[in-house]
């Protein structure tokens, strides 16, 4: 398997983002376009080869392995070489144990079985309120606003030096840096390093700029103007990833090795998440179990960052996409539909910052999930093969789960109102046939529900499974209000066009997480409860709490002041008690922990040590410095196990033998 090196890859940081590009010197790698259906192998023979004897790709592959693994390009006297790395020396490549596969491909299957019955429930749910209003049910949901705050955007030049660190000839390779913000500062950084590979540019904005997208095209524009041919690979890094050494080594082989793939990507690792990551954002959930499961079904998306693109198929699809928030999900999506592949690397070959404060986190949440329903209505919900061009049947199916899952959260939200509305709209709703029916369906979507947690934690662990259906569903208003305002309000009603900021651009006026500079907690809850809208969870907190003292007040002294009555209608107090209040307090309390999160979060923000300390030594050579092991990974203090993930598993436990219980109550009474 011998590859000789092209003469250039080029390296882009994109106001926050980073450009690699490799061009071969094999013309049959030049414009190369997929042929024939996208779902046959490239390689119809054990052993290929491709270009001449100057360059030449020569590969061994096993055509009963399901993938190729973890694969990356090492040099030899002569020549390069792609060899496959053994799991045991990989450790971070989360595909490389069957059991783990498996497992994946298992929690497709389980997740599908609580979104069902979660529809099903809430179908029961909507018939209740039939039955209570007959012809007259109305329901009015209001929109939400707001307050962003605007930042300075900070060059990481970690990034940058990383990036010209990396373990590949230097004269192969090339760095542009595109500064979005223009900054003079910046371009004297640069031209003061004075490496022959590395260029800045900055566009001058005229119209809609496209956002992050905008300035890509810009890039990939630039690298054209520069001596030598374009190169026959683009990469890109956000500006706070910063790269392993082995990166491009580890990705480009994919893309050497089956001319039909269009992108290959890694995973996104994070060395800044704070101790018991009380916001939830390891997102460990997408990159250990989603993708993988995506890339299961050749439908892997670019992650947007550490991902490697092949020059002709960004130029088959007309560059990066400018009207959507994510440019990058919708680039690789539409190489898909035009028959190229893609690849997912579950390895750490990057690590990066999670947004720094919860004004930040919240409009990250918020931009992806706007990102995948603006995809979602571009290929019609993927439902017609019209609009989905060369998607087979497992990538459009892929893509509408997705979808539904994005949408999912308006009936989230729905359901925090709808269950204490429905016991207040009727003084026995135990009696009503309908309401015995949605019991039952609630129960055993909520069991079937946390099993499909469990399964996700075979692979990712309990605790990070469990915290995942806890930031769900303390981000679902701020979804539903963003779907709201961005495809269904008017703007005389406070609708608005979808708009991009970058993460890293979103200042912290409150330092959350600073110790020294930290604001006064009455500033902090006036920033997060109105500023940044968690008057929302102090709201259905309320509404809660006084759902169940107003039961309580109704139930008890009823039982209280005619005992005898009680004592012949035994039966139908113990309906009322476990169907209207024992069964729903502990998906009440659930429910209420989750909103408590960030309010936590607002009264006991964690204290984040300087970026500095969790950095390592500079390289005197190359001026490089990489994160700390130790910062590489979530730091849990020994009590964290009886945070949130103790409290929902308890919940759910106690939630789930109510009805159980009841129906057993009932037959005996």
């Amino acid at each position: 398997m011998s590859v000789m090196a092209g003469r250039f890859v080029s390296t882009t940081l994109l106001g926050k983002i980073t450009f690699v590009q490799n061009i071969l010197t094999s013309p049959t790698l030049e414009n190369q376009k997929p042929s024939g259906d996208p779902s046959e192998p490239t390689h119809t023979d054990s052993q290929v080869k491709h270009g001449n004897n100057d360059s030449r790709v020569h590969t061994i592959l096993d055509n009963n392995q399901d993938s190729l693994g973890s694969v990356e390009i090492q040099a030899e006297e002569g020549g390069w070489t792609i060899r496959e790395v053994p799991s045991d020396e990989e450790p971070d490549f989360w595909a490389s144990s069957p059991w783990k596969r498996k497992a994946t491909r298992l929690s497709h299957i389980t997740g599908a079985a609580p979104v069902v019955l979660f529809l099903w429930s809430f179908y029961l749910q909507g018939q209740c309120f039939l039955d209570i209003y007959s012809n007259d049910w109305r329901l009015s949901l209001g929109g939400l606003i707001m307050g962003i705050s605007l930042g300075v955007e900070l060059l990481r030049i970690d990034t940058v030096l990383g990036a010209l660190a990396i373990d590949y000839p230097a004269d192969r390779f090339r760095v542009i840096l595109t500064d979005d913000g223009a900054s003079p500062a910046v371009k004297e950084w640069v031209f003061g390093l004075e490496r022959p590979n590395l260029y800045y540019t900055a566009r001058a904005k005229q119209g809609p700029a496209g956002y992050k997208a905008g300035n890509l095209n810009h890039a990939v524009e630039f690298i054209n103007t520069l001596p030598g041919s374009p190169a026959a690979f683009v990469a890109g890094l956000d500006a706070d990833m910063i790269p392993e050494k082995k990166w491009l080594r580890a990705v480009l082989p994919h893309l050497l090795l089956d001319l039909n793939m269009g992108v290959a990507t890694p995973k996104q690792s994070f060395y800044n998440v704070p101790t018991n990551d009380p916001l939830f954002q390891s997102n460990k959930i997408s990159w250990a179990v989603t993708d993988i499961v995506r890339d299961n079904f050749e439908c892997a998306w670019n992650s947007g960052s550490g991902y490697i693109l092949r020059r002709a198929a960004l130029e088959d699809i007309g560059g990066f996409s400018t009207g959507s928030l994510t440019e990058d999900v919708h680039s690789s999506m539409t190489m898909l539909s035009k028959g190229w592949k893609s690849a997912y690397l579950a390895e750490s070959l990057q690590f990066g910052l999670v947004p720094s404060s919860y004004l930040g986190h919240i409009k990250q949440q918020t931009r992806w999930n706007i990102g995948g329903i603006q995809l979602g209505l571009h290929f019609r919900f993927y439902l017609s093969k019209s609009y989905t061009g060369r998607l087979t049947f497992k990538q459009r199916l892929c893509g509408f789960w997705s979808l539904t899952s994005a949408y999912r959260h308006i009936l989230d939200v729905v359901e925090l109102f709808m269950i204490p509305t429905l016991l207040f709209s009727h003084s026995r709703p135990h009696q009503l046939k309908t309401f015995n029916r949605f019991t039952r369906a609630s129960y055993i979507a909520s069991l079937t529900h946390w099993l499909h947690d469990c399964d996700r934690g075979w692979v990712i662990g309990y605790r990070t499974a469990i915290r995942e259906s806890g930031l769900q569903l303390y981000m679902a208003p701020y979804y539903v209000t963003a779907i709201v305002r961005s495809f269904l309000l008017p703007r005389s009603l406070g609708g608005t066009e979808p708009g991009f900021k970058a993460t890293g651009s979103i200042s912290d006026s409150t330092y959350e997480r600073c110790a020294t500079r930290r604001a006064p907690l009455c500033r902090r809850i006036q920033h997060t409860v109105f500023g940044c809208g968690v008057w929302v969870h102090v709201l259905l907190i309320i509404y809660y709490m006084s759902y169940i003292v107003a039961h309580m007040r109704r139930m008890v002294p009823q039982a209280a002041t005619n005992p005898l009555a009680a004592l012949q209608d035994r039966g139908e107090l113990h309906s009322a008690l476990w169907m209207e209040f024992a069964w729903v307090a502990p998906r009440l309390l659930k429910v209420l922990a989750t909103c408590l999160t960030p309010l936590r979060y607002m009264c006991f923000p964690p204290d984040d040590p300087a970026r500095g300390e969790l950095m390592g030594e500079r390289e005197e050579k190359t001026g490089a410095r990489y994160p700390r092991y130790s910062a590489r990974s979530v730091r849990w203090e020994s009590w964290s196990f009886l945070d949130f993930e103790a409290f929902y598993s308890v919940m759910t436990g106690i939630n789930d033998p109510v009805p159980r219980f009841y129906y057993r109550l009932e037959k005996h009474l």
